[in-house]
């Protein structure tokens, strides 16, 4: 799926390869998609991975989430003739981005793309990169193997790196609703809930060693916490802004960390 911004001035400029979350659906990304356009002026594709691909990733491996990504980026440079694209993942899908640049999977059994050599720019929003061997979680295995054999900003300086993560909820295990289940959550993904993070993702499991690392003051993980990585304008440049000019947005809600 494409999402065209007519006012791009260079076709050639590279393009954006939007990767969402666990569960997810493609079609859930559109909105955010067409708002990214316009912020970056560049085209963007958002990669055809449904619910059904994540369920059954989850039951075989994520190398399935992987190639879609792989056919995405492929479908991207065909169309507009760049080198190299711009592989944005939200939450689960910057685990699957991640996979992507690899040049080897968990298992060594599975096709692995390097995709490194294809992209420019990696930024994972709200994204478990440092996953924890959970014995019941596919995806966090998937990421605990990742950044034990890719650590950290793996394939700097040749791909630039930009994590992200909004600073919404305090996980407290008595609190607030919204604290108690960010709690669990955090809890769930790294086994510390007394944390700060996105309502869902802690910050601490969203940076890697070597790679700049933004957070968003007030900024949610999803559409269900209403202001979140995608949401509008104003909340995309904040870190979109930082591969346009190399530093920290000059917004009050934006914090840069190296």
């Amino acid at each position: 799926m494409e999402i065209v911004n007519r006012s791009i001035r260079n076709p050639i400029t590279e393009p954006i390869v939007l990767i969402g979350g666990f569960g997810s659906h493609w079609k859930h990304y559109r909105q955010f998609a067409r708002v990214l356009a316009n912020v970056a002026g560049r085209r963007v594709f958002i990669a055809a991975i449904t619910r059904s691909t994540w369920l059954l990733g989850s039951l075989t491996g994520y190398w399935l989430l992987v190639h879609r990504a792989h056919r995405a980026v492929q479908h991207a440079l065909e169309t507009t003739g760049a080198q190299k694209v711009i592989l944005v993942g939200h939450s689960a899908g910057g685990v699957i981005a991640r996979g992507y640049l690899a040049d080897r999977l968990a298992g060594n059994h599975h096709p692995a793309y390097g995709g490194h050599r294809r992209v420019a720019r990696f930024i994972a929003l709200g994204s478990p990169l440092r996953g924890v061997e959970h014995p019941r979680h596919r995806g966090l295995r998937q990421a605990a193997w990742l950044d034990r054999a890719f650590p950290g900003a793996y394939y700097a300086p040749q791909v630039q790196y930009l994590t992200v993560c909004g600073r919404r909820v305090e996980g407290k295990r008595i609190g607030l609703p919204e604290q108690r289940i960010a709690y669990r959550s955090y809890e769930f993904i790294c086994g510390d809930g007394a944390q700060w993070g996105d309502g869902v993702v802690p910050d601490s499991v969203c940076r890697l060693e070597g790679a700049p690392h933004l957070q968003l003051e007030g900024v949610g993980h999803s559409p269900a916490w209403g202001r979140w990585y995608g949401s509008d304008e104003e909340t995309v440049r904040l870190w979109w802004h930082y591969f346009d000019v190399g530093d920290a947005p000059a917004y009050e809600m934006g914090r840069m960390v190296v």
